[in-house]
């Protein structure tokens, strides 16, 4: 039942952030496209700031009543409370300051005698197509290019939503969301992982503005030569031997965290309990399944467009299992070597990469539990 619900969530929020991609991909060559987009954007971004400062002032209140009242408060602890309403306003009021440089663009246009300036006589601005001319381009720079405005303000949302949930990550465990009884089933892998292939597709504009080849090609998906074969078994070696330096500064630093994000990854990714096929078919349903979303989403359509540095924190905010420990710092350093790979070589190599790497992972923890 908990899988359904998940996939449905994750569904419905697959269907808008991919229907969003869609539309940015279009506004590039439709008015009408790229002035929805900023409406949709700075509508939701003001929704955000209004609904998450009345929660937070209705949470206050409740709080401040509980303790009139001689009542223990229930809820995360006020200084919880505030940082975490802090951060989501913040993300609200930076993507309404997002929507500004994109706003100027589409409002640049002069008013000619008859009408507005474009490439079309007579046209209204709505109908008119957004192939931009150079003294237009120039105005809001690159971030007002719709699919990279997009990008980023997804990226704020996302980290804001991240940060919130390493925030209140005691919580979170304690109320049971990263137990399981049983290793992450395929299923689970198939309904988490596949969101980001859809993603993806729809972000570089799939049936929009590429064919399935033209946008393989955008993903960064070709042929790689033995040579650059060669450099993943290195790559993975090197990130093995970063992941131990890693482990070891945690456990030193940070004891009590180490003990409990390490109960959670034995229930979510351990392989002591089965056979070595089961553990090896386990590790690459792991490995497979991470690197085909993760790499296609990540380095594939966000890299090109938010450059390394932002594309690897936000690949390391979305691993809230860790909580807010070293490891990701781990993960962005890794992410960093993959955004690497992609740049020098291709997704293909940092697919194989992200691979290799989560399959070793497995089965070394299989082989030191016998």
């Amino acid at each position: 039942m908990d899988l359904l619900l998940n996939a449905i969530l994750l569904l419905f929020v697959t269907a808008i952030v991919g229907g969003l991609a869609l539309l940015a991909q279009w506004g590039r060559k439709n008015r009408s496209a790229e002035i929805s987009l900023i409406v949709i954007l700075l509508a939701i971004s003001a929704l955000l700031v209004v609904l998450m400062a009345g929660l937070g002032a209705l949470a206050f209140l409740a709080r401040n009543a509980e303790q009139l009242q001689g009542v223990a408060p229930s809820g995360p602890d006020g200084p919880l409370l505030t940082v975490s309403v802090l951060v989501m306003v913040l993300a609200g009021c930076a993507g309404i300051a997002l929507c500004v440089p994109p706003l100027r663009k589409v409002t640049s246009r002069r008013r000619r005698a008859g009408g507005w300036e474009t490439g079309d006589q007579g046209a209204a601005p709505w109908e008119t197509t957004a192939a931009p001319e150079a003294g237009e381009r120039a105005v809001g720079g690159r971030w007002a290019d719709p699919p990279v405005f997009f990008a980023l303000w997804i990226f704020v949302m996302v980290f804001a939503y991240n940060l919130f949930n390493l925030l209140s990550f005691s919580e979170l465990v304690n109320s049971g969301v990263f137990q399981s009884a049983d290793p992450i089933s395929p299923s689970m892998v198939i309904v988490s992982e596949l969101p980001f292939v859809v993603i993806a597709l729809c972000g570089v504009g799939l049936g929009v503005r590429r064919s399935l080849r033209e946008t393989l090609l955008r993903l960064g998906y070709g042929p790689i030569t033995l040579l650059q074969l060669g450099i993943v078994p290195l790559f993975v070696a090197a990130a093995l031997a970063l992941e131990a330096g890693f482990n070891f500064l945690f456990s030193w630093l940070q004891p009590e965290l180490f003990e409990q994000v390490g109960e959670i990854s034995e229930g979510l990714f351990s392989a002591d309990t089965l056979s070595l096929p089961a553990a090896i078919l386990f590790g690459l349903l792991i490995g497979v399944g991470a690197a085909a979303g993760e790499e296609t989403l990540f380095r594939g359509a966000v890299q090109p467009a938010l450059g390394i540095t932002l594309t690897s924190i936000l690949f390391a905010s979305i691993h809230i299992q860790y909580g807010p420990s070293v490891v990701l710092v781990h993960i962005f350093v890794l992410s960093v070597g993959f955004g690497l790979l992609r740049k020098y070589v291709n997704t293909t190599a940092t697919f194989l990469a992200h691979a290799g790497y989560n399959f070793t992972l497995v089965i070394l923890s299989y082989f030191l539990s016998v």
